[in-house]
């Protein structure tokens, strides 16, 4: 592809916009380093990847357009103050209908997100893509470090599908058991195929909208190698684009993210199935919502 579809046309009328929001922090990572360059590096993959879906015979150019908003790399001496500066911006926006692709950084950008939209819809579920079950009340002296974003997020009172999640402590997985109801896994050593994972979070969610945190650990390193704190026997890229289009029609999708990528120099492949991936999502839904814009 010749062009970047992370910002095509804004504003072109009749397609449905998306805020492209890169946020490269990395103030709070524990193993490998790298998450910063995450966002520059997903921008610049998007301008060899087409647009055009053939599987679902659709393109997110014609379904959606993008403008990529500016953000500086942030010099805050921990995720609190970034937080300020996220929740800032987002006070200029309308979380009914504005619609944020978000690109990490580490895995704690999503609070503040995530808390935009629970405010204006009742319901709402994340889904989440991890490796890591996120759950820990405080990690390395922060309850705000990446490894305890899914604690400040059931903190809100809403549920969560973690889906790929292979690394934990007993303490998060007793949390899980005990939360049949409010926490739905779905492990990769017990996987149901994307048919009936996508029945079962649809069962799950009911009616409510999802939003959508997908680390790039989730999947097996060996689609996404270039990931700070990678884990083996993670989801395949079949098996989670597929799930993606079993899911919708469905739920109302009103946000996303992606984070995690640390680049490898010398490589192109991890950033470029973060594109994939993303536009995976993007496509699924918006090729079946019927909105009317």
């Amino acid at each position: 592809m010749y062009n970047n579809f992370l910002d095509l046309e804004p504003g072109r009328p009749g397609l449905f916009p998306i805020h492209v929001w890169p946020v490269p922090y990395q103030g709070t990572v524990s193993y490998g380093d790298g998450t910063k360059n995450g966002p520059e590096a997903i921008l610049k993959a998007s301008y060899q990847i087409e647009p055009y879906d053939p599987e679902l015979a659709a393109d997110i150019s014609e379904l959606c357009s993008f403008k990529t908003l500016e953000h500086q790399r942030p010099i805050v001496s921990g995720p609190q103050h970034l937080y300020q500066q996220m929740r800032e911006l987002l006070e200029e926006f309308d979380a009914a209908g504005d619609f944020f692709l978000t690109l990490g950084g580490e895995h704690s950008i999503s609070l503040p997100l995530v808390e935009f939209y629970a405010r204006k819809h009742p319901g709402l579920a994340v889904i989440q893509i991890d490796a890591h079950a996120d759950l820990r009340q405080d990690f390395e002296g922060s309850p705000y470090s990446h490894a305890c974003i899914m604690a400040r997020i059931r903190d809100l009172g809403l549920k969560t599908v973690q889906i790929g999640i292979r690394s934990f402590t007993s303490i998060e997985a007793d949390y899980i058991r005990n939360n049949p109801d409010h926490i739905l896994p779905l492990y990769p050593w017990d996987l149901p195929t994307p048919q009936q994972a996508a029945l079962m979070v649809r069962e799950f969610t009911g009616k409510g909208p999802v939003y959508v945190s997908f680390d790039a650990d989730g999947l097996d390193p060996s689609f996404i190698p270039g990931t700070g704190t990678p884990e083996p026997g993670g989801l395949s890229y079949t098996w989670i684009k597929d799930f993606w289009k079993s899911l919708w029609p469905g739920p109302k999708l009103v946000g996303m993210d992606f984070c995690e990528l640390s680049p490898i120099p010398g490589s192109v492949v991890s950033e470029s199935t973060a594109v994939k991936c993303i536009l995976k999502v993007l496509t699924s839904y918006f090729s079946t919502a019927r909105l009317k814009l």
